[in-house]
């Protein structure tokens, strides 16, 4: 009888001591599982940071290359080359002849794309802000874009004085309101303008017979 109650007590203290490793194992299992979870979860979003860094690196440097590519590209290419090729292309498009376009620029800014006048007017064929913004050029230091615009302009008076080089030209200085103001009808009334207009026609028209 007492061998069985003392086998009895030994099973007890068996499945007592089986029962707490179970939950042990239990315990560990589950905390474990979380652990690895978590671990994941933080390796996942540190390779998601990576990533994102990585990508904006890669992004770095290729804005860089292209900027240094655009930048060799018009290095490569001389303003005076930028100039003559803007010239011809413009010329070309609006029927203006390439020579009076040359001299214009030569007088109303000697080549210098970014001279201002104390006027305010700006670029190669020293486009005034209102000229500007009726022209749509956004940049009136662009060599191109100020070539565009000023031939452009020129044409309009081309066209409104039946191509006659030297009335467009006096109301590309002084303006076309200014001389019906004053009654200017030919290059007779020349007079009428201001000295700067009455110099700036001849010198216009001199330089371009001489090309």
């Amino acid at each position: 009888m007492l061998n069985r109650i003392q086998g009895f007590n030994n099973d007890m203290r068996m499945s007592n001591f089986n029962n707490m490793n179970s939950r042990n194992c239990n315990f560990n299992s589950g905390a474990f599982e979380i652990m690895l979870i978590t671990l994941l979860t933080a390796l996942k979003e540190q390779n998601k940071v990576t990533r994102n860094e990585q990508e904006k690196t890669l992004n770095r440097s290729v804005n860089t290359l292209n900027r240094m590519n655009f930048t060799s590209q018009k290095l490569g290419v001389s303003i005076d080359e930028r100039i003559e090729n803007a010239i011809s292309i413009s010329a070309k498009k609006y029927g203006v002849d390439e020579k009076l376009v040359k001299a214009i620029i030569k007088i109303e800014s000697n080549f210098d794309p970014k001279v201002v006048s104390p006027a305010g007017a700006k670029g190669l064929m020293q486009l005034m802000p209102e000229n500007c913004r009726d022209l749509g050029i956004s940049d009136p230091f662009n060599i191109e874009q100020n070539i565009d615009g000023g031939v452009r302009h020129i044409k309009e008076y081309l066209d409104r004085y039946n191509g006659n080089m030297e009335m467009a030209l006096m109301a590309y200085n002084g303006g076309p309101t200014r001389m019906v103001n004053r009654g200017v009808r030919s290059m007779n009334d020349i007079y009428k303008m201001p000295k700067e207009t009455q110099n700036y026609v001849p010198k216009v028209m001199s330089y371009y017979r001489g090309l």
